[in-house]
């Protein structure tokens, strides 16, 4: 005699559209839980927003059959009075409302990123410094300083507004937010010469941000040189120093020694040397050529 043994018929047989909906969306919040799988925030939150969207069409799908079984069961009754006819209608108009509110399809999200309104930035928003940055000061008279920054791999493959930088004549304020998850600050508010604020510029690139600082020209339409990004002089220092005649001689004397040969670094060295052990008199600046004037500093 022959033994059949009977075989189940395959478990998603039995799912409904609802079940078939939610098991989705459970499936896709174990892969959004699951340590280390995903790395990109804008992917998790786009793979969150399918959950989300995927449990509410389940959610929907389960009331419209529900709905649909509670028609069946009134014409299963095979009552014909009129009380029963009208409330088989009712369920049926309620069981087409809530198909068409159902969307079966797979949510836009996925195919575009999610544009997230960015919170407004607040003293209580905390930063990480950026202490990683390159200074490049440029060529001989050339007209702008560069800053960058190479330590943010990725950096370009975020939304532009959460990308901000603030120039005033003398700073630069980058800040970043959200970027995996942290946030990102560079500030320069001592900067070594002034800057034209509207003509500078922050350039993102694919793994590097560029901060471009336009130099202010001189009375003699040239461009300062710069030897640091930050000045060395506190900044009270420089405000005091601009407001006094003689400061701008002697920074013309620090211009002249930075940018001369040996030459003429020995002379202004030994003038300046003479002036401070009060040594030098006012005929003692003949030989500099035109700064005898400097005697009276």
């Amino acid at each position: 005699m022959v033994e059949i043994e009977a075989i189940d018929a395959p478990e998603t047989a039995c799912i409904t559209a609802s079940e078939e909906r939610l098991l989705d969306a459970a499936e896709v919040e174990a892969l959004i839980e699951e340590e280390g799988l995903i790395k990109r925030s804008s992917v998790r939150m786009q793979l969150q927003s399918l959950a989300q969207k995927m449990r509410r069409d389940g959610n929907a799908l389960k009331r419209v059959e529900a709905s649909q079984q509670k028609v069946e069961t009134a014409k299963n009754e095979g009552n014909d009075t009129s009380s029963k006819t009208e409330k088989s209608e009712s369920v049926d108009v309620e069981a087409k409302e809530e198909k068409e509110k159902v969307d079966v399809s797979i949510p836009a999200q996925v195919a575009k990123p999610v544009k997230m309104a960015l919170p407004v930035p607040s003293s209580s928003v905390k930063y990480k410094p950026i202490d990683r940055f390159s200074f490049d000061s440029g060529s001989y008279g050339s007209a702008t300083v560069s800053v960058y920054i190479t330590s943010l791999t990725g950096i370009g493959s975020i939304p532009k507004e959460q990308i901000n930088c603030k120039f005033t004549s003398s700073s630069f304020d980058l800040t970043i937010s959200n970027f995996n998850g942290k946030n990102y600050r560079l500030l320069k508010d001592n900067l070594d010469k002034e800057i034209e604020a509207e003509k500078s510029k922050c350039v993102v690139k694919a793994n590097k941000i560029i901060i471009k600082l336009a130099k202010v020209k001189s009375e003699y339409g040239s461009y300062d040189s710069w030897t640091d990004l930050s000045s060395k002089k506190s900044k009270a220092s420089k405000v005091s120093k601009s407001k006094d005649p003689s400061s701008s001689i002697m920074d013309l004397m620090k211009d002249m020694y930075d940018s001369g040969d040996d030459n003429m670094k020995k002379m202004i060295g030994e003038t300046m040397m003479k002036q401070r052990e009060g040594k030098l008199d006012k005929g003692g600046m003949a030989g500099m050529g035109g700064l005898d004037d400097l005697g009276d500093i």
